[in-house]
């Protein structure tokens, strides 16, 4: 997929199953690409870059949705 370089961190999602995210050329999460993603947005002083790269993956989560009761869903 991608090599994204930001500040002093680093993101690798070229391999599909799992991503990397390096701080200061050290390895700190290996695994699913969308938690790294967040990671380093969290982390960043400035993730607007990021959120810009990302967006597509970013968008296309999508968001629980919860109803009021359970009673509602069986109707």
């Amino acid at each position: 997929m991608t090599i994204f370089k930001h500040e002093n961190f680093l993101i690798d999602l070229t391999n599909s199953h799992k991503g990397k995210l390096y701080r200061d050329n050290t390895l700190v999460f290996y695994g699913d690409g969308y938690k790294a993603i967040t990671m380093m947005i969290r982390n960043c002083s400035d993730s607007k870059p990021v959120e810009q790269k990302f967006n597509a993956q970013l968008t296309q989560r999508e968001r629980c949705k919860f109803t009021g009761r359970v009673e509602d869903d069986k109707k």
